[in-house]
């Protein structure tokens, strides 16, 4: 029989295969959105947060209670909220408007390779030979994704624009992670917690969607069940959900640990892709996530930052 420490390390990895699933299934759900509210984007934008900040806010509250951020945090939480939530939710639905599901799932894995280039520039972070390799690794496989995606249902110019875009959401998303690295490492002894950073960072992004929904009127319409079904899953399931759940398998596996499980993530997005909107399944994919796994291990080894003196 199991003892308690090992059955919780058990459930909690079960937990972190969960969260990735709910990111990986992300993307199918993106693609139809996208597809069936073409005029929508920022729509769904906004009330994939509508739905998500409740959830943030109440765990929060239950764990910490009523945090609030000092008058000097907004300056990082609004960058951050730009960056994390409005840029990134840009480049992830008008992309997904133009690209497969499955090419995106993948083209994602970029964000730890801009974040390992960022810290270079921003951070005291050094590139050994090591991590260089990893850089090209990774990109070698986001290229082959771009140029031989078995996807060829979708236009070549579209499929490019889309993965183009998608690489924008993963840009802006490296420039919130190397942000947040700062406002830790800079505010050592005061400073947010992960979990309340997240929350403040999705209602300050919440509402800068809110003009953009004025002019695209929405009310016009009319919502059809499956549609709420589609944009709950983003905000409640893949957002709020998995957040409150990768923050706890931080606190019990550690960072590197839970971090691992995100390379499952373009499994789950190719396979449900595959099962669900009848995309292409081939071996190209699995090469390009090979390529773009190691790449990114190998980028992943590189030394902690510090902040740099420049």
């Amino acid at each position: 029989m199991l003892d308690f420490s090992t059955r919780k390390l058990a459930i909690t990895n079960v937990m972190m295969l969960v969260v990735s699933a709910l990111w990986g299934f992300a993307w199918p759900v993106g693609r139809l959105l996208a597809t069936d509210l073409l005029e929508l984007p920022f729509t769904v934008m906004f009330l994939r947060y509508t739905f998500a900040i409740p959830i943030l806010f109440a765990w929060m509250w239950i764990k910490e209670g009523n945090v609030r951020p000092k008058k000097s945090d907004y300056k990082y939480l609004t960058v951050m909220a730009f960056t994390s939530v409005f840029l990134y939710q840009i480049g992830y639905m008008y992309g997904m408007q133009k690209t497969a599901a499955s090419d995106a799932s993948l083209v994602i894995g970029f964000n730890p390779v801009f974040v390992a280039i960022l810290s270079a520039v921003f951070l005291s972070h050094k590139f050994t030979s090591r991590g260089a390799g990893g850089v090209a690794l990774s990109f070698l496989g986001i290229l082959l994704i771009f140029v031989a995606s078995p996807n060829v249902s979708i236009a070549l110019e579209d499929r490019l624009l889309g993965n183009g875009l998608i690489m924008f959401g993963a840009f802006s998303y490296a420039i919130y992670n190397v942000l947040m690295r700062y406002y830790f490492l800079t505010n050592s002894s005061e400073h947010l917690s992960s979990l309340s950073l997240i929350a403040w960072v999705s209602i300050i992004g919440w509402t800068l969607f809110i003009p953009f929904v004025i002019l695209e009127s929405p009310w016009e319409r009319s919502w059809t069940t499956n549609e709420w079904m589609l944009i709950g899953y983003l905000g409640v399931l893949s957002t709020a959900l998995s957040y409150v759940l990768f923050a706890i398998g931080i606190e019990e596996i550690g960072s590197t640990r839970a971090s691992s499980f995100i390379n499952l993530v373009p499994i789950f997005g190719i396979l449900s892709s595959w099962l669900w909107i009848d995309e292409e399944l081939h071996w190209i994919q699995f090469v390009s996530f090979i390529l773009i796994y190691f790449g990114v291990s190998l980028v992943n080894q590189q030394p902690p930052e510090t902040v740099s003196s420049n």
